[in-house]
C-alpha cells in the first residue's frame, strides 16, 4: 500500500509539473491557441462542453465494451482450443496467426461497408483487433502449464477436465489479463477509428468535427477524455488482476510480443 501511495505521489506531482510547463510555455511563447491550446483553454472546453462530450463518450464506450466482450469470449474459446486439440492447433492456428499478420485497420472501411455506419461496424472492428491479444496469451498460458504438475494430477487419476479447471486454467489466468489490459486498448483505439471513418456518433466523430472547425482545443478535451479512460481500464484490469491473482508474481505475463 505504502509503494500504491508513493507511485501514486509521483505520478500526480509529474503530470502537474508537465501541465504547469506546458501552461507557461504557451503564455511566455505566445503560441496561437488554434496550434498549442493551454490546458487551462483545454479545461474550459471541458467544463463548457461536458454534456456533448459525454453523450458521444457513452456511445463510443458501449462499442468497446461490447466488442471487449465478444473478443474476450472468442479469443478464451479458440485459445483453449488451439492449446489443447491437436486438429485445431493444426487447421485454425495458421488460418488466425495469418489474420493476425493482416493490417485490421486497414479493413475498417470494409468492415463498415458489411455492417453499415451503425455501432455494428464499430464492435465488429473493436471484437476483431482485439480477439490476438487475448487469443495468443490465452493458447500461451495453457501451453506453459508446468508438465509436472500434470503428471502428479494423472498420478491421482483425474479426468483431462479436472486438469484443465484445476492445474491449466488457473495457470493461464495471468497470461489472459494481460491479454486483456492489451486488448480493451485496442477495442478502443479501433472503435475510435471506425468512428472517424464512417458515423454521426462517437468520440471518433466528434474529433473529426471538431478538426474540420480547426477546434483544436476541443480536440485536445477529446483526447485527454479517451487517454483518461484508457488509464482507468488499464489500472483497473491491474487491480482487478492483484485482487484475483495476489499468488502470482508480476512478471508472470505475456503479451508483449503482440503487436
Amino acid at each position: 500500500m505504502k509503494a500504491r501511495v508513493t507511485n501514486a505521489i509521483y505520478a500526480i506531482v509529474t503530470f502537474a509539473v508537465l501541465l504547469t510547463a506546458w501552461e507557461l510555455a504557451c503564455d511566455y511563447f505566445k503560441v496561437p491557441a488554434f496550434y498549442i491550446p493551454a490546458p487551462s483553454r483545454i479545461a474550459a472546453t471541458l467544463v463548457v462542453g461536458a454534456p456533448l462530450y459525454l453523450s458521444h463518450l457513452g456511445v463510443t464506450m458501449y462499442a468497446t465494451i461490447a466488442s471487449f466482450v465478444i473478443a474476450m469470449f472468442l479469443g478464451i474459446v479458440f485459445g483453449t482450443l488451439v492449446s489443447e486439440i491437436r486438429f485445431f492447433e493444426r487447421t485454425l492456428q495458421p488460418v488466425l496467426i495469418a489474420l493476425q499478420a493482416m493490417p485490421r485497420i486497414a479493413l475498417a472501411p470494409i468492415i463498415i461497408v458489411w455492417f453499415g455506419f451503425g455501432p455494428e461496424s464499430k464492435i465488429a472492428l473493436g471484437a476483431f483487433t482485439a480477439f490476438f491479444p487475448v487469443f495468443v496469451n490465452t493458447a500461451q498460458g495453457m501451453r506453459a502449464t508446468d508438465s509436472e504438475q500434470i503428471a502428479l494430477m494423472r498420478s491421482l487419476k483425474a479426468s483431462g477436465w479436472q486438469i484443465f479447471r484445476m492445474i491449466k486454467l488457473p495457470n493461464a489466468m495471468p497470461y489472459l489479463l494481460a491479454g486483456a489490459n492489451i486488448a480493451i486498448i485496442f477495442a478502443m483505439l479501433a472503435v475510435i477509428v471506425g468512428e472517424f471513418l464512417g458515423a454521426n456518433r462517437g468520440m471518433g466523430f466528434l474529433i473529426t468535427t471538431q478538426s474540420s472547425q480547426m477546434d483544436t482545443a476541443g480536440v485536445m478535451a477529446t483526447v485527454f477524455i479517451l487517454s483518461a479512460i484508457g488509464v482507468l481500464f488499464h489500472y483497473g484490469l491491474q487491480f482487478l488482476r492483484d485482487r484475483l491473482l495476489f499468488w502470482a508474481a508480476r512478471d508472470e505475463v505475456a503479451g508483449s510480443s503482440v503487436r
